[in-house]
């Protein structure tokens, strides 16, 4: 599945290819390697039957996922195993949580994360980049999560994973949602060199869940970062620069585009050109 279902299922029948031959429908295509995979593994005596085989490979879409869900997609709280994504996830092989917990979470799959339920992610990723840092409470799960990335997805990373029959891409599924206020930003701790600033910066970037727009999530994780090369007393004026900037973006004209230089020329004077290109280059939104 490393290709995004919303752009599969826009093709609702054959393509036309340049000679004239017609490109096999995507659904078809998958329904073909579920089904090959099946009678792969009842023929050669893994599954006792066809039936096993299938459950078999219906659980393992997302193996080793855990996950919880945001945003008003569990009708009811109190019993989240009756709510129809709870379901749908478990008969995947994920595994659903009622609480979020950073030490085995792999998935966040929202309806629309409110800014209070990802201030918490933002504030473990701080936390865990130090402990990676400097070896205090190194654990395993930390580890992972700084390898394989924490995912905040929308809820259709899940349904066409269960259309496909596959786990899907989380970066082309960024979940909706309203980022917290840059004021209330936690503190990042004083590092001595460059490099563990931008190895630090890294880190955070790629432990902060992506919610929103592209545009959006990347000026909010591009503000995390360059806390790691500003002291706190400037913190207020980057954040004033990335407003001004976001504002220069939004509202393009010939006089905006000299000031977003004078607006980038300060950034790059504060933070360092080497470490704000890395972190930019580490945010660039993935290309379908």
């Amino acid at each position: 599945g490393s290709s995004s279902a919303s752009s599969s299922s826009s093709s609702s029948g054959n393509c036309s290819a340049s000679g004239g031959f017609a490109m096999p429908d995507p659904t078809l295509m998958d329904v073909l390697r579920v089904l090959r995979r099946v009678h792969l593994d009842w023929s050669s005596g893994g599954e006792e039957s066809a039936d096993r085989a299938l459950d078999a490979q219906r659980k393992g879409v997302l193996d080793k996922v855990h996950l919880v869900f945001a945003g008003g997609l569990l009708e009811t709280p109190d019993h989240p195993e009756r709510c129809a994504f709870w379901r749908l996830a478990e008969s995947l092989g994920a595994q659903c949580h009622r609480k979020w917990d950073a030490t085995f979470i792999t998935h966040v799959v929202a309806g629309e994360m409110r800014a209070e339920a990802l201030q918490p992610c933002v504030e473990w990723a701080v936390k865990a980049v130090w402990c990676l840092l400097t070896g205090e409470k190194r654990s395993g799960s930390v580890e992972r999560a700084v390898k394989e990335g924490v995912h905040a997805v929308s809820k259709e990373w899940l349904l066409h994973a269960a259309q496909r029959w596959c786990k899907q891409r989380e970066e082309l599924y960024p979940a909706p949602g309203v980022l917290p206020d840059p004021s209330r930003l936690p503190p990042v701790p004083s590092l001595p060199s460059v490099e563990q600033r931008i190895k630090a910066a890294l880190m955070a970037v790629k432990l902060i869940p992506v919610v929103g727009q592209n545009g959006e999530q990347r000026d909010f994780r591009l503000r995390v970062a360059t806390r790691y090369f500003v002291g706190p007393a400037l913190w207020p004026r980057v954040n004033a620069l990335f407003d001004r900037f976001q504002a220069l973006e939004s509202n393009p004209n010939e006089t905006s585009n000299e000031e977003r230089d004078r607006v980038l020329k300060e950034l790059t004077r504060l933070v360092g050109d080497d470490a704000l290109g890395r972190i930019v280059s580490a945010t660039e939104p993935p290309t379908t």
